[in-house]
């Protein structure tokens, strides 16, 4: 109903105001079947910092409504705001910012049955899919959210998953020893943020001002100058097969 209410945020807006407790039960979870960009389902949440998971001032009506309309906040499910965001700036879609908007919502109130509707959508078709990225947007929140995550991989050794975390103290605190084999979980620096943990794979993001960086294998998906290259994570597969104890990084974009 939200979505087809009309074509801009503002229209979207008003029929989330006027309808706010329809809405609120009508939220659902949403997968990404194709970014166009990485050619691999996904499923995610609001990106940022605990101050707003939006890009910044855009879509501001439809903030407040959804705020609103749930009594929560747009913060989003990271431990801070990395300079030039990605995925933050998704946002100035109006549709992804209310299916990461619902996404987080179900994922903070109850994070065991946010992960069994994931699977839901995931596993009740004839496709199955065969690589599953965990948060092209967003991160592992809570430490009772990432154990629902592992539990619910655990469960599916036909999917490889792959996901990039700055959780330091979640992901030591569960143990990098007790992660499935079919989990490709990498440590995901950025410069200033996140320190290394324990030996997990680790993923750089190269801005230019770590000349260390520019040593390293870089993802073949973005040239130095920051253009997408046409390569998909979907035939590269590189980081899918990450082996403890690796570095390499990604040009910034």
């Amino acid at each position: 109903m939200i979505k087809n209410a009309g074509k801009t945020a503002a229209q979207k807006a008003e029929t989330i105001e006027k309808n706010a407790t329809d809405y609120m039960n009508s939220i659902t979870v949403h997968i990404t079947k194709d970014n166009g960009k990485t050619g691999i389902w996904s499923v995610n949440t609001l990106a940022g910092g605990k101050e707003h998971g939006y890009n910044g001032t855009r879509n501001n009506a439809l903030v407040n409504a959804l705020e609103r309309a749930s009594g929560e906040s747009c913060r989003g499910t990271c431990t801070g705001d990395c300079p030039g965001c990605y995925a933050k700036a998704e946002t100035r879609y109006p549709d992804v910012l209310i299916n990461m908007f619902e996404n987080t919502i179900l994922a903070r109130r109850d994070p065991v049955k946010f992960w069994d509707m994931v699977e839901k959508e995931l596993y009740s078709g004839a496709l199955i899919p065969a690589i599953f990225r965990i948060h092209d947007s967003g991160d592992f929140f809570s430490y009772e959210y990432f154990a629902a995550c592992v539990e619910f991989i655990k469960r599916h050794p036909e999917t490889k998953f792959g996901a990039y975390t700055k959780e330091k103290e979640i992901v030591e605190k569960y143990g990098i020893d007790n992660l499935p084999n079919n989990f490709s979980l990498q440590c995901s620096p950025w410069p200033g943020h996140c320190d290394p943990i324990g030996d997990l794979p680790q993923f750089c993001y190269d801005n230019g001002s770590d000349p260390e960086l520019a040593k390293l294998p870089h993802c073949p998906a973005v040239d130095a100058h920051g253009n997408r290259t046409g390569v998909q994570c979907i035939n590269c597969r590189h980081c899918y097969n990450a082996k403890r104890g690796q570095r390499w990084s990604v040009y910034a974009h």
